[in-house]
């Protein structure tokens, strides 16, 4: 493939500047006028050694990117640019190198005549079988702009969602991490200094006294045996989380914890209704659309229900019933899908379940950290009278003993 520079104007008649790579001058001036462009002057580029970019190599595509990818591209098909002209406009404009070159080359899949969705299913890392199955039906009937923004908004509520629940979670993980690295510190430098001066006394010392002294040898002394047992036991879990049974047992287990179970199944009943109305919507078969969001829902325990449901509906049962018979769908969920079946508009009810859980998730994070500060405090008052008591009960009992 050859390089070509080339100044072409739009069909605003607008000067137009830029290079493209093409087999030969007449293939880049074809590929121009696929792009709605009319060539004034191609030459070839003068060849440039390119060196590696680093900073597009640490760079990585945010959700965000995607979401004001597809807000953009939404809006410029609606105006009536064509699709391979409105890409190279974003191609242009986007700030994030690595992105840019993604669309670059979806923009020449499809200018090679690939449709829009099997250009970007050639990208699954950014974007997901939602997002080019949704394309796919918008292609078929004709309302790729309004997949388009849909799409985004899909994904703003979802970013949303995921942005509260790190905000919430960020608090206890600051407070018991400072605990802990304080409680570290304290171990490797100062319980070795108060060992020493209680060592030259001859006085029995209490239990919690002796468990820390104990503990801190274990830090001082053979602290590659207390990082293998903290960092090994990580690595195992993580690792065992990656299997198909390890990640189907912690999402099983997720749900189960007091507080954050209920939480985490509001969380994925929101994107359930969500992703699950917005296909239905775009004109995909329930069938293909449970079949997509059993893949792209976040509980694997509920990712197997619903394809357990998807086999059951292909049997001609109702999905209302099976999703009730599953006993993982709250009563709320299922009713509304029971209405949505019998009124013919699943899709709106779907809808109104993911308005409903978006509330209700925000309501329990915005009461998450009142729940959460009392057993913060339990927790931080247990750490510091421990250790208040093993480093004072022996200057009493010292003190006791110097006056006898």
């Amino acid at each position: 493939m050859a390089i070509f520079s080339y100044r072409a104007r739009d069909k605003a008649g607008a000067l137009v500047m830029g290079i493209c790579e093409a087999e030969n001058k007449a293939a880049a001036e074809i590929s121009l006028d696929r792009m709605g462009l009319i060539p004034l002057s191609v030459n070839p580029a003068r060849k440039t050694i390119k060196f590696p970019d680093i900073s597009s190599l640490l760079q990585r595509i945010t959700p965000e990117d995607i979401i004001l990818f597809s807000r953009q591209l939404a809006t410029l098909f609606t105006a009536g640019i064509p699709l391979t002209r409105a890409l190279f406009t974003l191609e242009v404009q986007l700030v994030n190198k690595k992105f840019t070159d993604i669309i670059k080359r979806v923009r020449e899949d499809v200018e090679g005549g690939s449709t829009f969705a099997h250009a970007l299913q050639e990208h699954p890392q950014v974007f997901d079988e939602t997002y080019h199955s949704m394309v796919e039906a918008g292609e078929a009937g004709g309302i790729l702009d309004d997949i388009l923004d849909r799409l985004a908004t899909m994904q703003e509520k979802i970013q949303e969602i995921n942005s509260k629940v790190k905000s919430a979670t960020l608090y206890p993980k600051i407070v018991v991490g400072a605990v802990i690295i304080a409680i570290i510190i304290l171990v490797t430098f100062a319980i070795p200094q108060f060992a020493k001066l209680y060592s030259g006394f001859n006085v029995p010392l209490p239990l919690p006294t002796r468990i820390l002294i104990v503990i801190s040898n274990l830090f001082t002394s053979y602290w590659y045996l207390v990082a293998v047992l903290i960092i090994a036991p990580i690595l195992i879990f993580r690792w065992y989380i990656r299997t198909e049974k390890g990640h189907y047992n912690w999402d099983k287990f997720k749900l189960a914890i007091p507080i954050f179970g209920l939480f985490s199944l509001k969380v994925t009943m929101s994107r359930f209704a969500r992703v699950f109305g917005a296909l239905y919507k775009s004109g995909l078969p329930i069938l293909q659309s449970l079949d997509i969001v059993s893949r792209v829902v976040d509980n694997k325990l509920i990712s197997k229900s619903i394809k357990d449901i998807e086999t059951d509906v292909r049997g001609g049962k109702s999905l209302s019933e099976l999703m009730d018979q599953a006993r993982l769908f709250p009563p709320m969920v299922v009713q509304m899908v029971k209405v949505g079946e019998d009124t013919g508009a699943l899709d709106e009810m779907l809808e109104k379940v993911a308005q409903y859980y978006d509330q209700d998730v925000d309501y329990t994070i915005r009461n998450l950290t009142t729940i959460l500060e009392p057993v913060l405090l339990v927790f931080i008052f247990g750490m510091v009278l421990f250790l208040a008591l093993a480093l004072f009960l022996p200057m009493w009992d010292i003190v006791k003993f110097t006056r006898r």
